[in-house]
């Protein structure tokens, strides 16, 4: 990767979670994001490699592309990267909106494999909420098949309605 690829993954990653900003957010220069970008890329299959260095132009030249505007994402303020990202996030076209993704799922394993970060988020002493009945069982509908009108067979419920019956167990 070039230099300038590394300081674009590094702006991009960091605008996910801005430093100052609310929650979680990192100290700053407390992330590594772009040890993180480059560690995903080299442990990724080569499609993925490919598509995470996609992700990172598109988003970078997307002041350009998105706002008509000639700047790559280096000369925006960490405020409005973080707009644009947003923006991203929301684009009607379903690859833009995938590929940013895949720029947050970046930024987010940047910065869960923080340890300061992870300790301050409590992730691993998250205790469970959930309790599970262990003496009930549900029965899911059955689903049959059923020629649709073209001869082709579709999926649907054996019988009128789906049945959902509880049954206590016992011993």
């Amino acid at each position: 990767m070039t230099r300038w690829e590394l300081s674009w993954a590094k702006q991009l990653l960091g605008a996910f979670a801005p430093s100052g900003g609310p929650g979680l957010a990192p100290l700053a220069g407390e992330v590594d994001y772009e040890s993180a970008f480059v560690r995903m890329r080299r442990h990724a299959t080569p499609l993925a490699a490919l598509g995470l260095r996609v992700a990172l132009w598109m988003a970078a030249l997307a002041p350009l592309w998105l706002w008509g505007r000639l700047a790559t994402v280096s000369k925006l303020a960490i405020e409005r990267r973080s707009e644009l990202l947003r923006q991203l996030l929301s684009h009607r076209t379903f690859a833009v909106r995938e590929l940013t993704l895949l720029l947050k799922l970046a930024a987010t394993m940047a910065l869960l494999g923080t340890p300061s970060v992870r300790a301050r988020s409590g992730y691993d002493s998250v205790q469970a909420v959930a309790v599970v009945e262990s003496n009930v069982r549900v029965k899911l509908p059955v689903l049959g098949q059923r020629p649709a009108n073209d001869g082709n067979a579709v999926l649907a419920p054996a019988g009128d309605e789906p049945r959902f019956d509880r049954e206590e167990r016992t011993g």
